[in-house]
């Protein structure tokens, strides 16, 4: 292994395999694994003394690592092996994976984006929630939980409320050949709220704010990207997320202003988080609010609809320096709209979603 930069997710996520492309574009040697075992030929050793950690991964001392990009990794699989031994080897692995990434702050002394302790805790809805007010940010009144009656009441003092879930769900109805998907739902006091049926399962209730526009920032280490986001019209989105490559998806570049950008500086400082996007949304009197920040979210669509914001660029810069603060006229001029043309996009088109089957790709 040859590599100054490891990323961690599928070589089919179109953010994973366009940071491969802007690498090699920089020169910077990278891995892209699924998780920490890829195949028969994966080697570690990790050397615990009274003094110190030591780690090599293939031969190669975790000092060469310039960073990681822990994105989305999978469970490690055991490959060819017998079956009666397949669920003990891949158990194996995925402890050994989990003391690896639990002990990662430490053990891999680098710039990982993010830190995978970070990443889970950042991933809670509850403590984004608590981090954005110490920061000194607005949030919406909001219920968590499954209790119906303390819903009913956020409803009556705030009149409209928005249901969301903890993360994405979808279910395919085979005989109609449709895929229902799991979206944000308003409440208002026509709404029906079944105790049974919402005691079955916890959400997230949130006063709903009466926007004129929505605010996406994305964070990459020293650098903010924000953009104000709404229709041809002029109008906010009840949610953006499903329009976002629409026709009349008016995107344009906003500055938030010192006051704002250190508060989320402050919010991403708290989560422990050096890359994040975070969606914010201004109410009909100008305020802002804070709704959430994903420490693994979707930046790409942002470049596409604006490719004067050199996002792509930022992220590559970033983990070809092994450092927050980079310059990203350092290295090669990346550009989304190169990456869309290449052959490495086209073929994500033919690559099933469901594979198993894990492979690493190395550029040296």
């Amino acid at each position: 292994m040859n590599a100054s930069v490891l990323l961690f997710s599928v070589d089919y996520d179109p953010h994973a395999s366009a940071v491969a492309w802007a690498l090699r574009r920089n020169g910077t040697p990278y891995r892209l694994n699924p998780s920490l075992r890829v195949d028969v030929a994966t080697r570690f050793s990790i050397h615990v003394d009274d003094a110190e950690d030591h780690v090599s991964i293939d031969d190669v001392d975790s000092a060469q690592i310039r960073s990681i990009w822990y994105r989305r990794p999978r469970l490690p699989e055991a490959g060819s092996c017998l079956e009666a031994d397949r669920g003990f080897i891949e158990g194996q692995w995925k402890y050994f994976q989990k003391g690896v990434f639990d002990a990662a702050d430490d053990l891999l002394n680098t710039l990982w984006v993010n830190r995978p302790r970070a990443a889970d805790y950042a991933e809670s809805k509850l403590v984004q929630l608590q981090a954005a007010r110490a920061a000194g940010l607005r949030i919406p009144d909001t219920i968590i939980g499954n209790h119906a009656p303390d819903v009913a009441k956020l409803i009556e003092r705030c009149g409209k409320v928005v249901f969301k879930t903890f993360y994405p769900q979808s279910w395919d109805d085979s005989s109609k050949g449709i895929t229902y998907q799991m979206s944000a739902v308003m409440l208002d006091a026509a709404s029906d709220l079944p105790e049974p049926a919402i005691a079955m399962s916890p959400g997230i209730y949130q006063r709903y704010i009466e926007k004129s526009y929505d605010i996406r920032v994305t964070v990459i280490g020293c650098r903010l990207f924000a953009v104000r986001m709404r229709n041809a019209s002029g109008r906010a989105y009840f949610d953006w997320r499903p329009h976002s490559h629409d026709h009349d998806m008016r995107i344009e570049a906003c500055d938030i202003g010192a006051p704002l950008e250190a508060k989320l500086r402050n919010l991403m400082q708290r989560l422990g988080i050096v890359f994040g996007c975070i969606d914010l949304v201004v109410d009909q009197q100008g305020e802002i609010y804070f709704l959430e920040v994903n420490q693994a979210g979707q930046f790409l669509f942002v470049e596409e609809l604006m490719p004067e914001l050199r996002i792509l660029r930022a992220m590559a810069a970033m983990l070809s320096a092994g450092s927050t603060d980079y310059g990203i006229d350092d290295g090669a001029d990346v550009k989304l709209k190169d990456y869309l043309e290449s052959d490495e996009y086209r073929e994500l088109g033919s690559v099933r979603r469901d594979m198993g089957h894990q492979v690493a790709k190395e550029v040296s």
